[in-house]
């Protein structure tokens, strides 16, 4: 299958995937037996690695939300 996504589009899509890939995680540490949650967390993961792929293979720049923060020292 072959999608058809824009630039904006896809770090949309990038940040939605971080999102529920980190939702998914802090549940499956709340519950740790529930295979369902598991199952989602892996396959979110999976589709997160390949939209930065995609992303690095189209030259875009992948950014998460620590290379927002500013440190003491990087004046």
């Amino acid at each position: 299958m072959v999608l058809g996504i824009e630039r904006e589009q896809m770090g949309v899509l990038r940040r939605a995937l971080e999102a529920r890939v980190s939702d998914l995680q802090q549940r499956l540490s709340s519950e740790p037996g529930d295979d369902g949650y598991r199952r989602e967390a892996q396959i979110a993961t999976q589709l997160l690695r390949r939209v930065e792929a995609l992303e690095r293979d189209a030259g875009h720049r992948t950014w998460g939300a620590a290379d927002g923060e500013s440190y003491p020292g990087d004046d």
